[in-house]
C-alpha cells in the first residue's frame, strides 16, 4: 500500500466561500446581497483566496523544516571547487644554479573574472628549475591561501565552535594542505611524530578533520567542518550507553577531544574557487610574486572551476545521497560519488571489469570519468575531442579515487580514469523548404548534432550521448529531420577521424578476448572488439614505427595470460627497436626494453617456470626477455659455431603431452628446433638450408602439431608454397612440402582453420589448402573474390592473414589497402577498415562517442 500524505485542512475556495455566507446569514441577517459583484463579497472571496493559499502552503513541509531534515542526515551545501592548471615556469637561459619556486607563489590570469579581478592562481608544491634546464612543470590552484588566521580560543568545553573569518573554503582537492587546524599545545604535551606547526613562537598541534564522531580511531583531536560556511565542529557531549549494563550513563561525556581553554586555534586553510578559474591555455602569464629571469604561462586550460551550490540543488540532491553517504555498494553510489566529488566531473559510468574483460580481477570496478567543460569552451554546443582532453586533471581524477576508496566495500578494488572518445563526424546532404534559410537551417542541424552526440549531459539539453552506444545512420535522419523545414535527408555518411586504412604491417586476434583483434599501421595500434565491425586508435608512438605484435596464445596448461601482448617498434635512424608491454589488452601500456645492437624481427610468447617470456629472433641472434622486474635480454645459444648467427622468425608450440618446442628459422641456415623448450644449446638442424624462410607457425590437428615453414621466392619466381614438419620426438617423415598449386609468389603469413591452411602471397591474395585430402593443392584466391586487384590477373600482395581462435573469421591486409575481412572460409572477402561507414559507426562499452567537425549541405528544394 503506498503511502499517502493526509490534507492537514481539505478545504477548498467555494468551500471558505460558501462557510462565510451562512455566518453572514447568522450573524448580518440585514445583508442580503450575496452577489459577487456586492463590495463585501469581492472582499469576502478576496480573503477566501488568501486563507486558500495558506491552507496549501500549510499542506506542505515547510523548506525549513526540509533543510533541517537533509542537514541532520549530514547534507551539506557544497563549497567552491578551485580549478587546478599545471604552470610552466621558464628561463630565458638556463641558469648555473637552480632556480626556487617557492610553495604559494601567485600567478594570474591577463584577463578579469566575473568581478572585474583577474583570477590568481597559487603554487600547490614548492619547486625549482634545476641548473643548466629551462623549464619546470608545478600544479596550482585558483585560490587565495590563507596564514595562520586566528579562528577562536578553546573553552575545554565540549561543542565548541568557531568559524574561519573569511569563507569559503574550497572544496578537498586532494591536499592535506587545503585545511590546517591548529590548536596551541605546550611542547610537553606533544609525543614522538604527532604532527605540529610552529607560528608566532608558539607550536600548534595538527588536528585531524573528520566526517563525524562516531567511527574513532586512535586519533581522537578530530573536528568537522563546514566548508561552505567555514564553520568549525568540535566533540559534542553524549550520555553513552553503558556496554555493561545497557543503560544511559549518568553524566554525558565528549566524544573526542576538545581544545583547552585559553589556548589558540589557528587555520591554514585555501579559500575562493569557483567557475573563473576555468581559464583559457596560455592565459595565466602574470606573475604575482617576482622571481628574477623566470615567465610563467600555461600550456593547457585550467580545470575544475565550480561555483558553490545553491540550495535549490542541495533540495533535489538531498534525497539521492541518502543511498550513498558513508558507503559505496551500487554502482549509483559509485557515480553519485564521483560526480559529487569534484566541479571537474560532469558524468560517470560504473561497471565491475569483469562484465567486459576476461583479465580482469574478480571484485574490480571501473570508473569511468567525462569531464566538465565550461560553456564558454563550447561554442555553438561544439565539444571537440580536443577540448574533452584538455579538460582532464589528474589531481581531480586521484582525489576521486581517494573519495571512492574511503568509502568502497572490504575486498573491492577500485580504478578510476577518464573515458575514451572516439570522434564521429556527419556528412549529409540537406534538402529543405523553399521559404526556409538554407544557411540558418544548416547552424540549427549543426547545433542539433552537436547538441546529440555530446558527452556531456547538460540539463535542459541532453542526457549526454550513452557509454558505448553506436550511432546508426537512421539518428541522423531523426535528429535531421526533426529540424522544422527540412523536406528530405541524402547522401548520409558517417566518418570517423581515424582507422587502420593504408598500410598495415601486422593484424592479431586475442586469444582470450572474445571477437578482439590488434591492429598495426604507421605509428598507431588500433583495436576491435567486435571483428572488425569498427576499430579504435589505442595509443600512438611518435617518432616509431609499429612492427610487430604478439598476443598471448592459448595454452592447454591452463597458464594463459589474458590481457597481455607486445609490441615492437622500429626506432628510427637506428638499427635498434623498442618493446611495449600490454597487461590488459592495450587500455595502457608500459615500455619493456630499447634495443641500439639489433633489429627485432619476429616475436613469441612462452611460459618459462612460472612467468611470461618473450623471445626475440632479431639479425643478431636469439634473445629471450623474462617480465620480472630488473630483467634484461638474455642470448639464446642456438647455433655455438656461430654465435651472431641472425634469424626471421620464431615460433612456439605447447602442449601438455608434446611438451614445448621453439623453433627458429635462420638466414640460409635452414631450421633450428629445440624441444626443451628453447633452452640454450638444445636446438638441432631439421633442414631447409639455403631457403628463404620469413614465416613460422604451428598447426595443431587433433593431438598432433605441425610445424609450418613458410617459404620466399624472389622477384618473379613463382615460389614452392610450404614445408611442414611434425613435432614428436621422433620424425619419421622429415619435412613434407606443399607445393602443388602454388604460384603466387613468395609467402608472407600463414593462420590456420582445423584442416585447412591459408597463406598470405604476394600475387594471389590469400591461399588455402585442405591437408585432410590426399592430393592437397593451394587453392587461390578468386580475382572477383573482393580482395584489391593489382593488374589484369593478379591481386595486391597480402602482407598478413589470421583468423579468431574459433575459426569464424578470417582478416587479411594487403599491401597499401587497409583491411579485409572473410566469414566464408576465405571465399570473399569486404574491406572491413574504412573510415566512412553508410550504416553504423560503432564502440565499445568503455568509451564514448563525441562529436567530429560535420559536413551538412543545405540546399533549398527548387536546387535539390
Amino acid at each position: 500500500m503506498s503511502l499517502n500524505s493526509p490534507n492537514l485542512d481539505d478545504r477548498q475556495f467555494d468551500d471558505l466561500v460558501n462557510e462565510a455566507k451562512r455566518m453572514i446569514a447568522l450573524r448580518c441577517p440585514g445583508w442580503t446581497d450575496l452577489t459577487p459583484g456586492d463590495p463585501g463579497m469581492m472582499m469576502t472571496e478576496l480573503f477566501a483566496h488568501l486563507t486558500e493559499v495558506m491552507i496549501y502552503r500549510l499542506n506542505r513541509v515547510p523548506e525549513k523544516a526540509y533543510v533541517e531534515f537533509l542537514r541532520l542526515i549530514g547534507v551539506q551545501l557544497q563549497p567552491p571547487a578551485a580549478a587546478s592548471v599545471e604552470l610552466q615556469f621558464t628561463l630565458a637561459r638556463p641558469s648555473e644554479h637552480a632556480v626556487e619556486i617557492p610553495r604559494g607563489t601567485r600567478v594570474a590570469a591577463a584577463r578579469g573574472g566575473r568581478e572585474g579581478e583577474p583570477p590568481i592562481f597559487i603554487t600547490t608544491v614548492p619547486a625549482s628549475i634545476p641548473a643548466g634546464e629551462e623549464r619546470v612543470m608545478v600544479h596550482a590552484l585558483h585560490c587565495e591561501l590563507v596564514q595562520g588566521e586566528v579562528a577562536g580560543h578553546g573553552t575545554s568545553m565540549p561543542g565548541l565552535s568557531v568559524s574561519a573569518p573569511r569563507p569559503p573554503l574550497i572544496n578537498p582537492s586532494g591536499d592535506d594542505l587545503d585545511l590546517v587546524v591548529g590548536v596551541e599545545a605546550m611542547p610537553d604535551e606533544l609525543e614522538v611524530n604527532t604532527a605540529a606547526i610552529h607560528h608566532d613562537d608558539k607550536v600548534f598541534r595538527i588536528w585531524s578533520e573528520s566526517d563525524n564522531f562516531s567511527d574513532l580511531q586512535q586519533d581522537r583531536c578530530i573536528y568537522t567542518v563546514d566548508r561552505l560556511s567555514g564553520m568549525i565542529n568540535f566533540a559534542p557531549a553524549v550520555r553513552l550507553r553503558n556496554s555493561k549494563t545497557g543503560a544511559l550513563n549518568a553524566l554525558p561525556e565528549a566524544l573526542a577531544e576538545v581544545p583547552v581553554a585559553d589556548r589558540e586555534i589557528r587555520l591554514w586553510y585555501r579559500r575562493g574557487g569557483g567557475v573563473d578559474g576555468n581559464v583559457a591555455a596560455n592565459t595565466l602569464t602574470t606573475l604575482k610574486d617576482s622571481i628574477a629571469g623566470v615567465e610563467v604561462n600555461n600550456p593547457s586550460p585550467a580545470v575544475g572551476g565550480r561555483d558553490s551550490e545553491q540550495l535549490d540543488n542541495a533540495l533535489l540532491r538531498g534525497p539521492q545521497e541518502l543511498h550513498s553517504l558513508q558507503r559505496a555498494v551500487t554502482a549509483r553510489d559509485f557515480e553519485l560519488l564521483a560526480v559529487r566529488g569534484s566541479g571537474a566531473v560532469n558524468r560517470a559510468r560504473v561497471f565491475t571489469r569483469a562484465t567486459l574483460w576476461a583479465h580482469a580481477k574478480p571484485g574490480t570496478v571501473q570508473v569511468l570519468l567525462v569531464p566538465e567543460v565550461p560553456e564558454d569552451a563550447r561554442p555553438d554546443g561544439c565539444i571537440s575531442y580536443d577540448t574533452l582532453r584538455e579538460h582532464e586533471s589528474g589531481a581531480e581524477r586521484n582525489n576521486i579515487l581517494k573519495t571512492i576508496d574511503e568509502r568502497r566495500p572490504l575486498g573491492v578494488m577500485c580504478l578510476v580514469n577518464w573515458v575514451r572518445y572516439k570522434p564521429i563526424s556527419i556528412e549529409a546532404r540537406v534538402i529543405v523548404r523553399r521559404e526556409e534559410d538554407p544557411g540558418a537551417v544548416e547552424q540549427r542541424v549543426l547545433r542539433r548534432l552537436h547538441d546529440t552526440v555530446n558527452p556531456l549531459a547538460i540539463t535542459g539539453v541532453t542526457p549526454g550521448w550513452p557509454f558505448g552506444k553506436a550511432f546508426k545512420a537512421w539518428d541522423v535522419f531523426k535528429i535531421i529531420g526533426a529540424e522544422p523545414g527540412v523536406v528530405s535527408v541524402d547522401d548520409v555518411r558517417l566518418v570517423v577521424d581515424d582507422a587502420p586504412e593504408g598500410k598495415v604491417h601486422r593484424i592479431a586476434a586475442d586469444y582470450y578476448q572474445a571477437n578482439t583483434w590488434y591492429a598495426l599501421r604507421g605509428q598507431m595500434i588500433y583495436r576491435s572488439m567486435n571483428n572488425g565491425d569498427g576499430w579504435e586508435a589505442l595509443i600512438e608512438f611518435p617518432g616509431e614505427e609499429v612492427e610487430l605484435v604478439v598476443t598471448y596464445p592459448h595454452l592447454e596448461s591452463g597458464s594463459g595470460r589474458p590481457g597481455l601482448l607486445a609490441v615492437s617498434n622500429r626506432v628510427p635512424d637506428t638499427n635498434g627497436s623498442r618493446v611495449h608491454v600490454s597487461h590488459d589488452c592495450g587500455e595502457t601500456w608500459e615500455p619493456l626494453r630499447l634495443v641500439n645492437d639489433y633489429h627485432i624481427d619476429d616475436m613469441a610468447w612462452i611460459d618459462r617456470d612460472g612467468l611470461p617470456s618473450l623471445l626475440w629472433a632479431t639479425d643478431n641472434g636469439l634473445y629471450e626477455h623474462t617480465l620480472a622486474p630488473g630483467a634484461v635480454p638474455q642470448k639464446i645459444p642456438v647455433y655455438p659455431q656461430e654465435q651472431d648467427m641472425g634469424f626471421y622468425s620464431v615460433t612456439v608450440s605447447s602442449s601438455p603431452v608434446n611438451g614445448t618446442y621453439v623453433a627458429v628459422a635462420a638466414r640460409q641456415r635452414g631450421i633450428f628446433l629445440s624441444s626443451e623448450a628453447g633452452k640454450g644449446e638444445t636446438f638441432t638442424n631439421i633442414g631447409l638450408e639455403n631457403e628463404l624462410v620469413p614465416v613460422l607457425a604451428v598447426q595443431q590437428l587433433g593431438p598432433h602439431r605441425y610445424l609450418w615453414a613458410g617459404l620466399g621466392a624472389p622477384g618473379t619466381d613463382k615460389g614452392k608454397g610450404c614445408c611442414r614438419w611434425l613435432l614428436t620426438e621422433d620424425n619419421p617423415e622429415g619435412w613434407v612440402s606443399y607445393s602443388a598449386g602454388w604460384k603466387a609468389g613468395g609467402c608472407r603469413s600463414l593462420t590456420f582453420i582445423g584442416t585447412k591452411v591459408y597463406a598470405a602471397s604476394l600475387r594471389l591474395g590469400v591461399l588455402n589448402l585442405d591437408v585432410s585430402k590426399k592430393k592437397a593443392a593451394w587453392q587461390a584466391s578468386d580475382i572477383n573474390c573482393g580482395l584489391p586487384a593489382a593488374e589484369v590477373g593478379s591481386l595486391e600482395p597480402v602482407e598478413v592473414v589470421t583468423s579468431d581462435p574459433n575459426g569464424n573469421w578470417l582478416l587479411a591486409a594487403p599491401l597499401g589497402k587497409g583491411i579485409y575481412r572473410s566469414s566464408d572460409g576465405g571465399m570473399s572477402f569486404k574491406s572491413c577498415s574504412s573510415r566512412k561507414f553508410s550504416e553504423e559507426v560503432t564502440v565499445p562499452d568503455n568509451w564514448i562517442l563525441c562529436s567530429g567537425q560535420h559536413d551538412i549541405t543545405v540546399v533549398g528544394e527548387d536546387e535539390g
